[in-house]
């Protein structure tokens, strides 16, 4: 079970790579205010893929699916505020 739960979390860190790459370059096109909208649908399909998987009791596709929908909510998030800090403070 252990190794499963790292295979997992792999998933995980690719989302967040690409949560971080594409949040920024959607932050460039539509803007900070509008980008929190889509932190808003990230977080509701984060959540119900979270919900399906720990309905399921096991680990399977959804497993995975789960944790590369935290890892890409987690790097957008990050680079979000990460964004905002970085306008608001000159240090």
């Amino acid at each position: 079970a252990d190794s499963k739960a790292l295979y997992a979390m792999i998933a995980f860190g690719f989302g967040e790579v690409i949560g971080a790459t594409s949040f920024g370059l959607i932050i460039d096109k539509i803007g900070s205010k509008k980008a929190v909208l889509v932190i808003c649908s990230l977080i509701g399909l984060m959540t119900t893929i979270t919900y399906l998987s720990i309905l399921s009791l096991r680990y399977n596709f959804l497993t995975f699916l789960m944790c590369f929908a935290w890892g890409i909510l987690d790097g957008a998030l990050n680079s979000h505020t990460f964004q905002m800090l970085g306008f608001e403070f000159e240090s």
